[in-house]
């Protein structure tokens, strides 16, 4: 089945959807993304997006040749089967086949934070080209800190692989992959000059290895630079588009709910007492934790790293400081107070620091791979110890997840989607619908009254095809909820906790019925705008507004469950009530509009 289940579960399939309607090549991909494909009628830039290049191809592809399916769930398989052996296979040359296994076992199934963003958070699980981008880095700087050889090929295959994050969550992944990178190649590059001054060339004996190698075998290179040139094809256009459109907004994140993550998480293991999953101690470390473990990659994981930096850091503290380096500006990191990953361009927009969690496990696996096993003080307490911390936190995790059962369709809600395509009329009426940002923006204005329930009632619209009054994106900017701020909308509907700090979290019902002015308002907005008809979460509103709903428009005809939003049922637009329609006046409507 489809990847859904309410909430944020929604929105991975609707990226790859709107890409799949609106991506041209003219030759190159571009994108349209001023669409009111969402806000209806008045539209807004798709551009803040939670936008993973990959995956999104993936989906349009099939969805385009073969409809709906279980495309994005197919996708995480092959994801956790690329993030295990790449990183067999990239290890395996430097460290043994042994530390490659192990390492890809344990930065794929011990990710306990990237595990457990499955489903909720897709594109924060799907990380396999950012992990193999981390390992790249850390054994090049070896391979130049320790003068050894790096040929042609493992060049080919590091431009691949960073490329490759391009198509990964652009606001996190990539952006963490590279940071990295970038820290790693400042490193590197003061290692080698510092080298040049003493006469040790060591530059230009890999650029004469890297010539020496290119005229033995162009063919290969040449074929070898295919895959290379492809992502550019497919990705770095739409990247530059969607970099340059994010920027033409500013955007005020002063205000915004930053999910800060205390460092001291690091050190919270999975265990069945002290659980970090669901992130204890908020009231002690007075802060606001975003996923579950956040910040911390539990003690297995975080005991390889411990004893691998500080078992190795004699020999490898150089190969060791780019990810030290990244390790600390990314865990103290606070979009407010201590803006350190805003130096890189991309990490502007970086408002939930905890996200980075899911590349700890990389970090510390990199620094248990020197470790000479033969000489570690205390083996038998070593390997009891990790022994424990083994079974224990797998058992907690996967027990865990296997007690979250994936979502299930109502035997109904194909044939009621379907139902809605077939009806005239470009948009439906979601109701109570949701406008909002994850910066908070549309919650102040009661534009989304029942956030937990309704944020992405609009991604349903990937199965209906109805342009949608709804919408929720990482970032909307004031001007996209102006127009509906205008019009009133906010006004037709009280939730039961209206409190601009908890009520986004806490409400979970209408508690009002519509007033003569309200019902008037609703019902002229409804026919001025070129909606097909409502669905009306019935689980979401007191049964006197349904009766009003009822009175006012008409009998429902379908009914069905929405995921996340509960019972819902489909009341099609009169068709006498065309004639009403005016997208312009629908635009301009004022409340209260002291309506005939």
């Amino acid at each position: 089945m489809p990847l859904s289940g309410g909430g944020d579960v929604d929105e991975w399939e609707y990226v790859g959807y709107y890409l799949s309607q609106h991506l041209s090549f003219k030759p190159f991909p571009s994108l349209v993304f001023n669409h009111n494909q969402t806000f209806y009628p008045f539209g807004t830039t798709q551009v803040f997006s939670d936008w993973s290049l990959e995956s999104n191809y993936w989906f349009a592809l099939f969805y385009n040749n073969f409809g709906h399916g279980a495309w994005l769930n197919y996708y995480y398989i092959i994801s956790l089967i690329v993030s295990f052996l790449g990183t067999y296979l990239i290890v395996k040359k430097d460290f043994g086949q042994n530390k490659a296994f192990f390492v890809g076992f344990v930065v794929t199934f011990f990710n306990f934070y990237a595990l457990n963003k499955y489903p909720h958070h897709y594109n924060h699980s799907t990380i396999h080209w950012a992990i193999l981008s981390l390992f790249t880095d850390f054994i090049l700087v070896k391979r130049i800190i320790k003068s050894e050889n790096i040929s042609l090929k493992w060049v080919f295959l590091k431009a691949f692989v960073l490329l490759a994050t391009l198509g990964m969550n652009l606001g996190y992944i990539c952006g963490f992959a590279l940071n990295s990178f970038v820290i790693s190649l400042i490193c590197v590059i003061i290692v080698l000059l510092k080298r040049v001054l003493k006469n040790e060339n060591q530059i230009k004996t890999y650029f004469q290895c890297w010539s020496n190698d290119l005229k033995t075998s162009p063919l290969l290179y040449l074929l070898l630079s295919f895959p290379i040139l492809l992502i550019i094809y497919f990705y770095l256009p739409l990247v530059f588009q969607i970099y340059f459109e994010a920027k033409s907004f500013h955007l005020d994140n002063a205000n915004a709910p930053h999910f800060w993550s205390h460092p001291l998480r690091i050190l919270l293991p999975y265990f069945p007492k002290i659980n970090t999953i669901y992130n204890p101690y908020r009231e002690i470390l007075k802060d606001m934790p975003e996923g579950m473990g956040s910040g911390s990659p539990g003690w297995f994981c975080l005991g390889l790293g411990i004893i691998g930096f500080f078992g190795n850091r004699k020999q490898f503290w150089m190969v060791f400081l780019p990810f030290l380096i990244l390790l600390v500006i990314s865990t103290f990191y606070h979009p407010n107070k201590i803006p350190t990953l805003k130096i890189f361009p991309w990490g502007a927009y970086n408002r939930v620091p905890s996200r980075f969690t899911s590349l700890l496990p990389v970090i510390f696996s990199c620094f248990f791979l020197p470790t000479d096993l033969k000489i570690i003080p205390f083996k038998k307490v070593f390997v009891l110890l990790f022994t424990t911390f083994f079974v224990l936190e797998l058992s907690v995790v996967y027990s865990f997840r296997f007690e979250r059962k994936p979502y299930e369709f109502d035997k109904n809600f194909f044939e009621y989607v379907e139902n809605l395509k077939k009806q005239k009329g470009e948009a439906v009426m979601d109701f109570p619908f949701c406008i909002v940002g994850g910066d908070g923006t549309g919650l102040r204005e009661n534009l989304c009254p029942i956030f937990q329930k309704t944020c992405n009632v609009y991604a349903l619209s990937r199965f209906h095809g109805k342009k949608v009054i709804g919408g929720y994106y990482s970032h909307v900017h004031e001007s996209a909820v102006k127009g509906f701020v205008g019009v009133g909308v906010g006004s037709w509907a009280k939730p039961d906790n209206d409190s601009y700090i908890e009520g986004w979290k806490k409400a979970t019902k209408i508690i009002n019925s519509f007033d003569e002015q309200q019902l008037k308002h609703f019902v002229k907005y409804f026919q001025y705008n070129e909606f097909a008809g409502i669905n009306v979460c019935v689980d979401l509103i007191p049964s006197e507004m349904y009766q009003q709903i009822v009175e006012a428009i008409g009998q429902p005809t379908n009914s069905t469950y929405f995921p996340g939003a509960g019972k819902v049922v489909f009341i099609p637009k009169p068709k006498e009530w065309f004639r009403y329609t005016n997208t312009e006046k629908g635009k301009n409507i004022k409340f209260p509009c002291g309506c005939d």
